[in-house]
């Protein structure tokens, strides 16, 4: 009993800045709900959540008692959660979150960077994420330019490998970002994941209308003519889809 009031503790705790009800989009063949953790250790200059990443704790918080009553009313019609952020391997009490829940039946998928490989194992031993979508911000010679803060990269490799070597399905995208992410950088991902048997590689479409940086709200994106030529040649290392 007082384990399971601990584990309570933990979750309402939690960092959970907002909330999609439902949504179709963010778990390929499923009904989800998505739920997003405020904090972020990296700084991506093209992030599209800046209030989430510069400033969680003047954000209000939603209540895991509202969480909690929306996803046991709505248990008949959803089939999985979705935890984003931010960064959710940077909050403590994730593992007794997606704990919790598991408990409740839900399948769960976890976003992340990939820079806490530890916190990743730990989750995929306990068999706590059904699935990871791991975000790859640039080839690794850029790669701290394109987080914005120094970047260990021999831990991104080991949560690419870890990921890679376990049996969670799973996938990595990139956001393809002029000057951070471009065509040769995500060419040379591709190339990296593919020999890391990686399931599925997902481009994505850099959109300028927020950003942590707004000098990038001037950047134009590149043409979706390029796109898709670009994710055509990252098809002859692995499957490959562009989005957005």
């Amino acid at each position: 009993m007082m384990g399971e009031a601990n584990t309570y503790l933990e979750v309402s705790n939690i960092k959970l800045q907002g909330i999609m009800p439902v949504t179709m989009l963010d778990w390929k063949s499923r009904v989800a709900c998505t739920l997003f953790m405020g904090g972020c250790n990296f700084r991506c200059p093209f992030c599209q959540n800046p209030e989430l990443v510069l400033g969680p704790d003047k954000n209000p918080f939603i209540s895991w008692n509202k969480v909690k009553n929306h996803l046991e009313n709505k248990r008949k019609w959803l089939d999985g959660v979705v935890i984003t952020g931010g960064e959710p391997t940077i909050n403590n009490g994730l593992k007794d979150f997606l704990s919790m829940l598991k408990t409740m039946g839900y399948p769960t998928k976890l976003d992340t960077n990939g820079t806490r490989p530890r916190v990743l194992s730990r989750l995929i031993k306990e068999k706590l994420v059904d699935y990871i979508a791991m975000d790859v911000k640039s080839n690794f010679n850029n790669y701290s330019k394109a987080a914005g803060v120094p970047v260990d990269i021999e831990k991104i490799k080991e949560s690419i490998h870890l990921i890679t070597k376990s049996e969670i399905n799973h996938e990595f995208r990139t956001t393809v970002v002029p000057g951070f992410a471009d065509e040769s950088n995500v060419f040379e991902i591709a190339g990296y994941l593919g020999e890391q048997n990686a399931q599925h590689y997902y481009l994505q479409q850099f959109n300028s209308t927020i950003t942590l940086d707004p000098e990038l709200m001037k950047l134009e994106p590149l043409k979706k003519e390029i796109l898709l030529n670009l994710t055509e040649k990252c098809r002859r290392f692995l499957p490959t889809e562009l989005r957005g």
